[in-house]
């Protein structure tokens, strides 16, 4: 649903997303997003990878699924709307199945407008998704700890992380120099400042997470 996102009216926001239809309930999803602080239904494993990749990419700052219906398609809704640093519109991101039965409607044709309500569309293959084995696995481990982040995150905590990841530092490190912190909390804020873009590692994208996984402060 669109609804104002800033008081001079200028720019807006998907905000509400649009109902899951009936005949998707066995493969409805439901998460937490730490990002949205609220929770959200997804309707496939495709969508939840997406999801995962929208948490985990630091210049996304908000986003909506199932914000708004393909014109001329019965049922068909864009998975997602997002915003980003560089684009304070959004811009809508759609899963471009093949086949009907793999979408939410039907798309008659297999034709989609390259824009939608003046935003861009961007189509995406769920083929694709493939590669993103590795750090799909990752950030569905990471994100648990996010939305504990959220409720109690420890500002000083994090600040301290900054200062530690001077240079690389592997996970058993940055805890056992925090060693009288309790390890969950530590992780937690470790992996907010990765989801902020303050730290980076590239490991999360090519190995699984483990105590060897590499971070560093921007």
């Amino acid at each position: 649903m669109f609804a104002p996102w800033s008081a001079d009216g200028r720019s807006h926001a998907y905000m509400r997303p649009l109902p899951l239809g009936r005949g998707f309930g066995r493969r409805r999803l439901e998460v937490f997003s730490p990002k949205l602080g609220r929770r959200a239904s997804l309707g496939g494993y495709d969508a939840w990878k997406l999801w995962l990749a929208l948490e985990a990419n630091p210049h996304v700052q908000c986003f909506c699924e199932r914000p708004a219906f393909l014109p001329g398609r019965r049922g068909r809704m864009v998975d997602f709307w997002v915003q980003a640093r560089d684009l304070p519109l959004g811009e809508f991101w759609l899963l471009h199945h093949p086949h009907p039965d793999d979408s939410f409607g039907e798309d008659t044709d297999g034709t989609v407008p390259e824009q939608l309500h003046r935003l861009p569309l961007r189509l995406i293959d769920p083929e694709a998704l493939s590669g993103w084995s590795i750090p799909v696995a990752n950030w569905s481990q990471i994100v648990p700890h996010l939305a504990c982040w959220h409720r109690f995150a420890d500002k000083l905590l994090a600040q301290s992380i900054v200062v530690f990841v001077d240079t690389w530092r592997t996970r058993d490190q940055i805890l056992w120099q925090f060693r009288d912190r309790d390890a969950t909390e530590v992780e937690a804020a470790l992996y907010a400042l990765v989801a902020e873009g303050r730290v980076v590692s590239p490991d999360l994208v090519t190995s699984p997470l483990s105590g060897t996984t590499r971070f560093k402060r921007v």
